[in-house]
């Protein structure tokens, strides 16, 4: 079968290098922002510590980090409960951006919520969940008048599976049901999480996922493609059997944690029949790909 993910050739496109006393930047969000690309990047520093930081781009490739972090806590409860911050992921709703990421505390991990307009002033709106949840997303417009998110709660044994619940406000969240389950001896049979925020599509909610293999020394992280219902998106109308992206290059396979893509942003061309997806390699760097709007909607029927 041919390769449908075409893996930019100047990867990775940020390197811990670009960023003064950074051990690794990984598991960023990239969006366009007024004729420009805006990226929260998560950061570890060399003495181990989580932060966020801004990057600015012309064209997505090359990117200028802003020296100082962003969206660290400043009152209570965020103190208390946002304690590393990681994992931004980023969905436009009208004329806000809303940052969605995971918020490691004493007591586990949950999820947090913070919104801008310009990317720099940021407010925050909660802590969406109790522990232990990660990798919420938004989906980009209201459906039935409530937000919608996707997510992960963890579960015993390493296991993992998509979660989806609703919100009249972003702070008060109810209604849960799990609507991706990993799948048995399958290229995703451990723990299965949201990737990008879903794309609204004429053939549904088009959602990149994340999925792990797990082996003898440790997971390997593979992305697929699902395609859910436009009116009720917990109903998945299509998923791919086969994995889209797997650790193949040296980047995402030698890094702080090996062998690891872990797709975190897809920016449509609709006018292309292009999308650009921005992922995590090895735990270490950040990388970009590209692929046809349409060959993923077919991989996600019958790949």
């Amino acid at each position: 079968m041919r390769e449908i993910v075409t893996r930019f050739s100047g990867n990775p496109i940020i390197t811990p290098d670009m960023i003064p006393g950074a051990n690794a930047v990984f598991n960023s969000s990239v969006v366009p922002f007024e004729g420009r690309y805006a990226a929260v990047l998560r950061v570890e520093s060399r003495q181990g510590y989580q932060t966020m930081r801004l990057a600015w781009s012309e064209d997505g490739v090359c990117f200028e980090v802003d020296p100082d972090p962003i969206l660290a806590p400043a009152e209570e409860p965020f103190l208390t409960y946002e304690e590393a911050i990681y994992d931004p992921r980023i969905t436009r709703i009208g004329d806000t951006y809303y940052i969605c990421y995971a918020a490691e505390n004493r007591y586990g991990s949950q999820v947090s919520v913070s919104k801008t307009l310009d990317f720099r002033s940021f407010e925050k709106v909660a802590i969406a969940s109790e522990p232990t949840n990660r990798n919420m997303v938004l989906f980009p417009e209201k459906i039935g008048g409530m937000y919608v998110r996707l997510d992960r709660p963890f579960q015993p044994g390493g296991q993992g599976h998509i979660w989806m619940c609703d919100s009249p406000d972003l702070v008060h969240w109810g209604n849960p049901r799990c609507i991706m389950e990993s799948r048995r001896f399958a290229w995703d049979q451990g723990k299965i999480g949201p990737g990008a925020p879903p794309i609204k599509t004429k053939d549904g909610w088009l959602v990149i996922y994340h999925g792990t293999t797990p082996r003898c020394n440790g997971l390997i992280y593979k992305a697929g493609v699902a395609i859910l219902d436009l009116d009720d998106p917990s109903k998945v109308v299509a998923r791919s059997r086969e994995y889209l992206m797997a650790p193949s290059e040296t980047y995402e396979r030698v890094g702080d944690v090996p062998n690891v893509v872990f797709v975190t942003s897809a920016i449509p061309d609709f006018d292309k029949d292009e999308i650009r997806l921005c992922y995590g390699a090895a735990d270490t760097c950040f990388c970009m790909a590209t692929a046809r709007i349409s060959d993923l909607i077919e991989f996600a029927r019958n790949g």
